[in-house]
Parts: structure tokens; C-alpha cells; sequence
């Protein structure tokens, strides 16, 4: 096994470490061990891809990356004059971050197709161990207002695992989901009963974790990322199971209505999350066509006189805003957002052009897609599509679903 399989199946090991595993070096500067193992999967691969002569092959992915990435830097460099040199390197860290994630597709390419196969059996494994290390938090650590001090949202009765956010653990939750049905779909037609009985009881309680967020961006992509593979498996009849289900969730949950944080119907986070989206366009409204640079958004907040304090610069919240697409608009203008589009035009172009061509992979291309449904409408509520454990699952996940068309 070469050396960069091993970095890769390291970094799905060291994935449900999650937040737990986050060190804080600096005011506003803070490191996840996973980002340690992505930065050295990221090293190696460009070394060997160098020191072999390999080009990246997949143009059609790589060139709206490039185009994105160099919006984002001239965004930064045209607003670096109301930032200081620590605050332009934090906005720049962002930057180099979000590529380091981004080449996980390319990395994954790299790999044989016997080692692609076997990827989504240890995303499940790793995802299974996300929702037993949140199920162990929920009986035995279910009160986050402790940790406010170093960031994090006051979080009570409700499982957010090692992510330390129900809201972003939830969205994770679903993307495992989505993945677990077609396994069950699969072993279902095989007749496999074994695997049937194993999976189907993962996907029970993979499910059961969902709702125990209580998280409504969860199930908001939930019932998007379940909508859309039903339908592409042309199983439409299945979706009146799935609103049943989710109906008698509804209710069983309604008993904890009485306690705010878990109130499905609760209005103070949906008030944030307005006052946090109307401070986002008055942001764009001032920038539109490069925005305040990315992600120098936390002080242009302060900027704009939108937070203030010690306490502005230590929330994960305030580095970005409630909704991915006002982010991107407000730290790269309109440029930034169309160039961002048109890398998941691409994307979506290259997952339709592999299912069409390519049968064997139909199935896994029809999860992509419906993963990308569930995380853009998580999006409009939370900042789902920059969320590094929601951006690692998908840039892997393409990079298992699509095949080179170039």
C-alpha cells in the first residue's frame, strides 16, 4: 500500500475526532488534527505528482478551482488595506485551507479503482463513529454552555458528537444517510440479508441521530438530499414514506417543544439568523463586486460595527455568516459568486456525463448529486458548503463518483 493511501485512510481515522481535536494557537487562529492530515495528503501528493511529471488531468473540475481560488485572492489583496498583516494572513489561511480540502478530489484520482471502492465503507465506518461518539455525549455531556467562553454556541439537550454544533453534525448526519440508503438499496436487490439486517439498522440509527439534533437545517436536508435520490432511483412512491416518517418524528419530538433549544418552532435562532443575514447584504450592498475578501468577514463585521468586543474575535460564528451563499457574496462580491457557480455547474455537468456513460457508477454518482441537494439547501440556514468536515465528505465523495471525461 503506497504512502499516500495510508495518509488518506490516517485522515478517515482521525475524522470523528472532529472538533475535539482543535487547537487553539492564537486569537483567532485555531488548527483540527484534521487539517494537519489533510495539509500533509495535500504535500505529499504535490511532491509525487511533480517529482512523477503528472498534470492534473480533470480540467473540466480543475479550472473553475483555479478560478474561484484567484477570485478569492484578488478579493483579499484589493481590500488588504483596512486589514492588518495578522489579520490579512488569518483571511489568507482560510484561502489556503479551503484549497487543501478542494485537492482532496484530485488526490482521490490519483488512487486505483479496486482502493475507490473501498472509500465509501470507510467514510460509513468513520461516520458511525461520529454518531456513537454523539450519543455518548448526549447522555453524558449535553450541556455546551461550559465551553461559550472558547467560541462555541450554548447548545443544551441535543447531540452535536465531536462537531460541538448540532446544526453542522446534523447535515453531516444526512450526507452518512444518503449514503447508508443506497448501501441498503443495494444489498436489498442482492438479497443479501446479512449486509440487509447490518445496514439497515445503521441507517435506523443513523436516522434516530438526525432528529436528535433537533436541528431544522437538518431536516430541511434531509428531506432535499432524500427527495432527490428518490426520485433519480425513480422510487417516487418511497417519498410518501419518507414525510410519513418525518411526521411522526415531528410529533414525538413535540413533548420536548416546552424547552426552547429543543423547540422545532423556536424563534430566537431563527431571529439570529435574519439579523445575521440582514448584516450580510448590508455588506454586499457596499461591495458587490469583490466583496471584503475572504474571509476577512469577521472584521469586516467588526468594520461595520456589527460585533465588537473580546468576545468577536473568539465565535466561530462571526468568522462567516447563517448563509453559505450571502458568505461567498459578501466576501467575493458578485465575481466570487458567479465563479462559484460555475464550479458546481461543472461539477454537476461531470456527475451527469459519468452516470450517463458510465452504469456501474450510476449509483454512486445519484448520491453525489443528492448530497449536494441536501448541503445546498442546508446552506441557505448555516454555513453548510465552508464547513471543512461537510467540505471533506463531498470533495471525496466526487472524487469516487466522478470519472475522467477529459
Amino acid at each position: 500500500m503506497g504512502l499516500l493511501k495510508i495518509i488518506f485512510i490516517l485522515l478517515i481515522i482521525v475524522f470523528p475526532f472532529g472538533e475535539i481535536a482543535r487547537f487553539d494557537i492564537a486569537s483567532g487562529i485555531a488548527i483540527t488534527l484534521n487539517d494537519i492530515i489533510v495539509g500533509s495528503l495535500f504535500i505529499y501528493w504535490f511532491i509525487h505528482s511533480i517529482s512523477h511529471h503528472k498534470k492534473i488531468r480533470d480540467k473540466n473540475i480543475a479550472i473553475p478551482i483555479f478560478i474561484f481560488v484567484g477570485v478569492c485572492l484578488t478579493s483579499l489583496a484589493v481590500n488588504a488595506g483596512y486589514l492588518n498583516s495578522f489579520q490579512f494572513l488569518i483571511a489568507l489561511s482560510y484561502i489556503v485551507r479551503w484549497v487543501l480540502y478542494a485537492c482532496l478530489y484530485f488526490v482521490i484520482r490519483n488512487f486505483d479503482s479496486s482502493f475507490k471502492k473501498r472509500i465509501p465503507f470507510l467514510m460509513i465506518a468513520s461516520s458511525a463513529t461520529v454518531i456513537i461518539i454523539g450519543f455518548i455525549q448526549l447522555f453524558f455531556y449535553p450541556n455546551l454552555r461550559n465551553l461559550y467562553y472558547l467560541g462555541w454556541d450554548e447548545h443544551l439537550y441535543r447531540m452535536f458528537s465531536s462537531f460541538l454544533d448540532p446544526n453542522f453534525a446534523g447535515v453531516y448526519f444526512v450526507l452518512s444517510f444518503l449514503l447508508l440508503l443506497e448501501f441498503n438499496l443495494k444489498y436489498l436487490f442482492e438479497k443479501r440479508k446479512k449486509l440487509q439486517i447490518l445496514f439497515l439498522t445503521l441507517l435506523v440509527i443513523n436516522l434516530s441521530a438526525i432528529f436528535l439534533t433537533y436541528s431544522r437545517s437538518a431536516l430541511f436536508a434531509l428531506v432535499a438530499g432524500t427527495f432527490t435520490f428518490l426520485f433519480l432511483k425513480k422510487k417516487k412512491k418511497f417519498i410518501f414514506v419518507l414525510i410519513s416518517i418525518i411526521i411522526i418524528a415531528f410529533i414525538i419530538l413535540s413533548k420536548n417543544f416546552n424547552i426552547e433549544n429543543l423547540n422545532l418552532l423556536r424563534t430566537a435562532s431563527s431571529k439570529a439568523r435574519i439579523d445575521s443575514s440582514l448584516n450580510a447584504i448590508k455588506i454586499i450592498k457596499e461591495n458587490p463586486i469583490l466583496g471584503v475578501g475572504f474571509n476577512a468577514y469577521r472584521y469586516a463585521q467588526i468594520k461595520y460595527g456589527f460585533r465588537g468586543g473580546e468576545q468577536a474575535f473568539k465565535s466561530h460564528a462571526d468568522a462567516g455568516t447563517d448563509n453559505s451563499f450571502l458568505f461567498i457574496l459578501a466576501t467575493t462580491g458578485v465575481i466570487g459568486f458567479i465563479s462559484y457557480l460555475y464550479l458546481g455547474k461543472k461539477i454537476s455537468e461531470a456527475l451527469y456525463k459519468t452516470a450517463d456513460k458510465n452504469k456501474d457508477m450510476k449509483a454512486i454518482t445519484i448520491v453525489a448529486f443528492s448530497s449536494l441537494a441536501a448541503v445546498t439547501i442546508a446552506s441557505l440556514f448555516i454555513n453548510a458548503l465552508f464547513y471543512i468536515f461537510i467540505m471533506e465528505w463531498i470533495w471525496i465523495l466526487l472524487g469516487i463518483s466522478i470519472k475522467e471525461n477529459n
